[in-house]
């Protein structure tokens, strides 16, 4: 088998096959992502490049396989900044059980999904794993989100406040500046924030009372700028530490997960 690439796309068939019979529980990861705005400082693919690449480094580091990219995902809030493309949440379930259905379909035993449009894209991607496993109870599925694998990580290393918000803010432009510097316009940098009401919270890593609202559309003609929080805290370092951390911890749970049996439960 060719294993200088962890990437699907590039195996031929035959390599995929003996991945699948030579594993005892043969694993891929799924990344979905977003294009939509964030902010006048980054590009729109922040979302697909968190996905894309975090789904590699942990293919590399946990030895699995890695499907190819899903660009898109569930941003009807940014669609009133040009360049924002938004998938329905009807059309994201389909699109993922399509994409389980056929890694499942030819013996996959771990499915799991990398969403890097931060919690955005969960409710999609839960139900469409809750579909898939009465569909296939002998596979197993789960989904890592940074928000929900990294939420120590992300807690220790911030300096902004809890309720700035984490879209275009100090955590994904780290991450931009420290992969993608090119992309980001740092002349561009603005604190931004939204005030929010009693039981809503921006703090996505925290844990206070609150209830579920949808996410709120805003407009550039309304002066927002499309980000919340404050990239001028961001830095490459920042960004760097916080990308070997969610890469570690992903790592570690795909192993545990490898070693479960999703019909033991049943």
């Amino acid at each position: 088998m060719n294993r200088e690439t962890h990437r699907l796309e590039e195996l031929r068939w035959p390599e995929v096959e003996q991945y699948l019979t030579e594993r005892t529980a043969p694993t891929v990861l799924v990344p979905i992502g977003s294009t939509e705005q964030h902010g006048p400082h980054l590009p729109l693919a922040v979302d697909a490049f968190q996905a894309r690449d975090l789904a590699e480094e942990i293919a590399i580091a946990a030895d699995v396989l890695v499907a190819p990219l899903i660009p898109y995902g569930d941003a009807n809030h940014h669609l009133e900044f040009p360049g924002t493309v938004s998938l329905s949440t009807r059309t994201v379930v389909s699109v993922l059980s399509d994409v389980y259905a056929s890694l499942a379909g030819h013996g996959f035993a771990n499915v799991i999904t990398v969403n890097g449009h931060r919690i955005a894209n969960l409710t999609a991607i839960e139900t469409a794993m809750q579909r898939s496993d009465e569909r296939y109870p002998e596979v197993s599925f789960g989904a890592i989100d940074p928000l929900r694998i990294g939420i120590e990580v992300h807690q220790r290393l911030r300096d902004g406040d809890p309720d700035d918000g984490m879209h275009g803010g100090e955590f994904e432009t780290s991450f931009m500046l420290a992969r993608y510097p090119e992309l980001v316009a740092d002349d561009e940098f603005v604190e931004e924030s939204h005030e929010t009401e009693p039981y809503q919270s921006l703090d996505l890593v925290g844990n206070d009372d609150r209830v579920l609202t949808p996410s709120t559309a805003h407009s550039p003609a309304d002066g927002d700028r499309g980000h919340v929080g404050d990239p001028t805290l961001a830095s490459a370092e920042k960004g760097e530490e916080l990308w070997a951390e969610l890469v570690a911890n992903a790592a570690e749970c795909i192993e545990a997960f490898a070693a479960t049996d999703p019909e033991a439960d049943r």
